[in-house]
């Protein structure tokens, strides 16, 4: 399909389908800090905040297979309506308690819908996308889901995290997102049939090519870590709480400016070599954060590394977008989204464990090992394609 011949419905899907990862991702960097600052208010160790914030990825988890047999029985439109709309309710019910446990219900909630916004709209996105522009196209998606991160980083830093001012604020923006959804004419997702629309379909397409699912992997599992236990990592080294936003918002800023030239240089010398290369940077990044002095520091390299490690991301989709065809993309994207959830089960623990027991140099190592999954992903798949 060229460039030329794409009607304005399909542009106007793409930006929707943009429009939700933007939006989800600026309630999880809402959310992230205001439960982990909140976790740490009452006294609460890094273990014990990494241990409830598992709860979040063991939501995204168990419902990630679901999202095939939603879209295979309702319009994707109608399913990521209701996902923003469950997720604006979440935030509206976190002043109304000061219960831990409770909090901890609802962030499972809250992970639970976003999780349905993210899978369905990525493979919408996945559809839509012309294979000559997906490169450039997914760059520009992860550059808008970043950018979310970014906004939701600024909203905490400037609203706080005590008062319900940052929910009340959360919960606006999540029901104001489903205007696109009703405003604007696209095409309708195909819908998964038969096999395609089980749960079951997850791991049919994660056994053909397991090699795909470990950026995803290391991406909520890094990703996961920095955005909760970030704040924790600032009060950690001495820097103010405002910073934890601003960390947030400056990793977000450097996602959107480097998405678009990562997807361009996987366009030009393909995904395997330029994975490689975001992997390296991932890997060196958080050990440039060990010796920063200052907040600016911290945000400069945050800038870069982030932005690289969110390219694990960018390259994975379009890994699935080469390899599985319009009917098998459903179950291809939530077991991306499941490798996705498995990360961020098992990331915050460690995480909080390590920053607990090994200091802040310790949790940044363990952000540094992370980042090598997807290249040890690439040298088992050589070696056992050498074999065959």
């Amino acid at each position: 399909m060229s460039n030329t011949r794409m009607s304005a419905a399909t542009w106007a899907g793409i930006g929707t389908a943009l429009s939700c990862g933007l939006i989800a991702a600026v309630g999880i960097a809402i959310n992230a800090p205001l439960f982990a600052l909140t976790l740490d208010d009452t006294g609460m160790t890094p273990t014990e905040v990494g241990f409830l914030m598992t709860f979040a990825g063991l939501a995204g988890l168990l419902c990630t297979p679901v999202v095939p047999w939603l879209m295979g029985r309702f319009p994707v439109k109608g399913i990521l309506g209701g996902g923003l709309l469950a997720s604006s309710a979440m935030f509206l019910l976190y002043p109304v308690t000061d219960n831990i446990w409770v909090w901890t219900a609802i962030r499972f909630g809250f992970s639970t819908s976003l999780t349905i916004i993210f899978v369905a709209s990525e493979a919408w996105f996945l559809e839509l996308a012309p294979a000559h522009l997906r490169g450039r196209l997914l760059g520009l998606y992860a550059a808008t889901f970043a950018g979310g991160f970014g906004i939701g980083g600024f909203v905490i830093a400037q609203l706080g995290h005590q008062g319900p001012a940052t929910p009340y604020a959360g919960a606006a923006i999540m029901a104001l997102a489903t205007l696109p959804l009703l405003l604007f004419k696209t095409p309708a997702a195909t819908r998964p049939e038969g096999a395609e629309a089980k749960p079951s379909a997850l791991l049919a397409r994660l056994m053909i090519a397991p090699a795909l699912f470990v950026p995803a992997f290391a991406m909520g599992a890094i990703e996961t870590s920095a955005f909760n236990l970030f704040p924790l990592w600032v009060r950690e080294v001495g820097f103010e709480d405002a910073a934890a936003g601003y960390l947030i918002a400056a990793s977000g800023l450097g996602n959107i400016l480097l998405q678009g030239p990562i997807g361009m240089l996987a366009d030009r010398y393909g995904r395997t070599r330029t994975l490689l290369a975001v992997a390296v940077i991932g890997f060196i990044g958080p050990f440039m954060l060990m010796v920063a002095k200052s907040p600016t520091e911290a945000y400069a390299i945050c800038f870069l590394w982030s932005g690289c490690v969110t390219g694990f991301y960018t390259l994975g989709l379009m890994g699935l977008a080469e390899r599985f065809g319009k009917t098998e993309l459903a179950g291809a994207n939530a077991a991306y989204g499941g490798s996705y959830g498995v990360g961020q089960l098992i990331a915050p623990l460690a995480g909080g464990t390590l920053l607990q027991t090994l200091g802040p140099s310790g949790f940044l190592a363990g952000l540094a090992v992370m980042a090598l999954t997807p290249i040890c992903a690439i040298a088992v798949q050589h070696q056992a394609q050498r074999k065959s």
